[in-house]
């Protein structure tokens, strides 16, 4: 009974792979054998269309006035812009600019200088945002090699860097 029903899987195999043979379907990767005829179906792969060149579409977020928190996300994107086009040591008043254009409040955006006192280019750099009674704050520079944010309360004197040569708009 065993050689039987063996013997009758082994023929209905060889049945199925002689009919995909004459419809030229191979096995493996789903390819074409290239043999198929042009009346039968065909096993050709699917179409690929180009993406269209062009500007591509702006999908950021509205900035939204109520927290820190549910801004962070455009935050980064924003200050990830400025070291896609500029590198890691990206200019942080164009980030700040970034940031005003994107919707921030510009009283409440403020930035560190990107060099030191006697020219050098600084090996951090602070980029913040105020955004009710939070800071969104980033650093970058090339002694992180990456973007850093934190989310703060807003300093008792106001703002959120502390320093003398804080810039603001």
């Amino acid at each position: 009974m065993r050689l039987f029903a063996g013997a009758a899987l082994l023929s209905s195999v060889a049945f199925m792979l002689a009919g995909c043979a004459l419809l030229g379907i191979s096995g493996g990767t789903g390819s074409s054998t290239g043999n198929s005829s042009p009346t039968g179906p065909s096993t050709s792969a699917p179409e690929v269309h180009p993406t269209p060149s062009g500007p591509k579409p702006n999908f950021l977020p509205a900035v939204d006035p109520t927290s820190a928190q549910a801004n962070q996300r455009l935050f980064v994107i924003l200050l990830e812009q400025g070291l896609v086009s500029e590198g890691i040591s990206a200019n942080p008043e164009g980030t700040a600019e970034r940031l005003r254009a994107s919707g921030f409040d510009a009283a409440g955006i403020s930035w560190t200088d990107s060099s030191t006192a006697i020219g050098l280019l600084s090996d951090t750099v602070f980029v913040s945002a105020q955004v009710g009674g939070e800071c969104l704050i980033g650093q970058y520079g090339t002694s992180i090699q990456t973007i850093a944010v934190a989310i703060a309360p807003v300093l008792p004197a106001g703002g959120c860097l502390v320093g003398a040569d804080i810039n603001r708009f």
